[in-house]
């Protein structure tokens, strides 16, 4: 079956893979999501002091793999959506706000 992963920095998504079984090249298709995650990764990075290289690309990790349709754009098209629309302007910034961690929202929040 074929699956989809979510990059992310810290808790911050920025890109979507849709893949077939085996990851060949062919059967792969990738989208990172709209510039304003770029951005947001970006300030949450230098917010929390996260600026040289190391420090930097230690934060990048997959999320969990999940099932998806073998029709591999329409499983990349559905996602890189809803993320878009999970991830609106002020969650962004609270992101940002928390140096780029859900965890640390949660907090804040008192939860």
């Amino acid at each position: 079956m074929a699956q989809i992963v979510i990059t992310y920095w810290r808790d911050i998504p920025a890109q979507v893979t849709a893949s077939l079984p085996g990851g060949r090249r062919a059967g792969r298709v990738k989208r990172e999501l709209s510039p304003r995650f770029a951005q947001a990764i970006d300030m949450a990075a230098m917010r929390d002091g996260a600026t040289g290289t190391d420090a930097y690309l230690a934060d990048w990790r997959q999320g969990e793999t999940l099932p998806c349709g073998d029709d591999l754009e329409t499983a990349l098209s559905t996602e890189v959506a809803r993320l878009e629309s999970a991830y609106d302007a002020e969650r962004l910034r609270a992101l940002i706000a928390a140096g780029g961690r859900e965890a640390s929202l949660s907090e804040a929040n008192g939860e």
